[in-house]
């Protein structure tokens, strides 16, 4: 005949249920907890990702307008490209006058704006702008031919 012992359960049987439920229900929080801040890191990457895209086409796009401006005068826009990113550019002569009033000639505004969705499917866009200023090299040139050495005047064409 066996005799229950006085002193509860015996310590070595394993673990209680209440103790197994509150070990799962911990990991649980633990685990979504990790899911969730690496899924906002992955989003993050992705947003940081596609704005550098987008800044790198802004640049290239300053930068090509900036070498011709002449023949890039007016507004254009190019439709998206394989990575989704959509250009618009705007290049237009700046009218300045100087202190004598003389026109400043050969002067231009380049403003380029850029859009990509924010994600697939996505109905709404990031949209980033840049816009500068250069001079018409090639327009300096032909006015400076005009200029004959000597005589301090300008030939009239």
């Amino acid at each position: 005949m066996h005799v229950p012992s006085q002193h509860g359960p015996d310590p070595g049987r394993g673990f209680v249920l209440l103790e197994v439920v509150l070990a799962l229900a911990l990991f649980a929080i633990v685990a979504t907890a990790m899911t969730t801040a690496l899924n906002q890191l992955a989003e993050s990457t992705t947003s940081a990702r596609r704005e550098s895209m987008l800044l790198r086409r802004l640049q290239s796009e300053i930068a090509e307008n900036s070498r011709l401006p002449l023949q890039h005068l007016g507004r254009s826009e190019s439709p998206a490209d394989e990575s989704g990113i959509a250009v618009s550019r705007e290049v237009s002569r700046l009218e300045l006058k100087n202190q004598n009033g003389v026109e400043l000639t050969a002067l231009y505004r380049i403003h380029v704006s850029a859009t990509i969705p924010l994600g697939p499917g996505s109905r709404e866009r990031l949209v980033r702008e840049m816009e500068t200023f250069t001079l018409g090299f090639d327009e300096l040139q032909k006015s400076a031919e005009q200029f004959q050495p000597g005589n301090g005047r300008i030939q009239r064409p």
